[in-house]
């Protein structure tokens, strides 16, 4: 790809063990490992794609670790995020419950900036705790799109990430005619 028209960074945030790895890694290299080690901290990937209306995007995508022992270094990782991910796992209940201990910290770094939030694992039907239905919701009441995933499948992972980057794009271009 050319030289992109813009360089975006996008956090991915959400309890450990909630597919933030796996659906970056759907999205960035379309591959799929049925186990990760958990993430130490930050993983920081890459991927330029074109997005319609805008043209070339680099993408810079950072994985943030998922664990408590990582909660003081989340305001550093999110320095400069454009926009962020929150992923909840949609057979687990308690990372339903702590997305807004991760909004709170990405409002209080960040300010008002474009989230998506992500109902990940939908491919595990028969143990699924959180409906569709509870995560529009709580996406409604909070002011951010939604959309379920599976990170195994594959299933609206490039649709998501797309629809997140686009929002960026979009704000950043209001920012420049303000």
């Amino acid at each position: 790809m050319v030289e992109p028209n813009y360089i975006v960074k996008l956090c991915l945030l959400g309890e450990a063990s909630v597919g933030k790895t796996s659906l970056v890694y759907r999205f960035v290299q379309n591959s799929f490992r049925e186990s990760y080690k958990s993430t130490l901290g930050v993983n920081l990937l890459k991927k330029d794609l074109i997005i319609d209306g805008y043209g070339g995007v680099s993408a810079q995508i950072w994985d943030l670790g998922g664990q408590e022992s990582f909660k003081s270094l989340r305001k550093l990782y999110l320095e400069g995020a454009n926009g962020a991910l929150v992923i909840y796992d949609t057979t687990n209940v308690k990372s339903f419950k702590k997305l807004d201990e991760w909004i709170g910290s990405f409002k209080e770094t960040r300010g008002i900036k474009p989230l998506f939030l992500i109902g990940n694992k939908i491919d595990l039907e028969e143990k699924i705790k959180v409906t569709e239905e509870e995560g529009r919701q709580y996406a409604k009441d909070n002011g951010m799109d939604f959309m379920i995933t599976s990170a195994k499948t594959g299933n609206n992972v490039e649709i998501a990430f797309s629809k997140i980057i686009k929002s960026i794009l979009d704000e950043i271009s209001q920012d420049d005619l303000t």
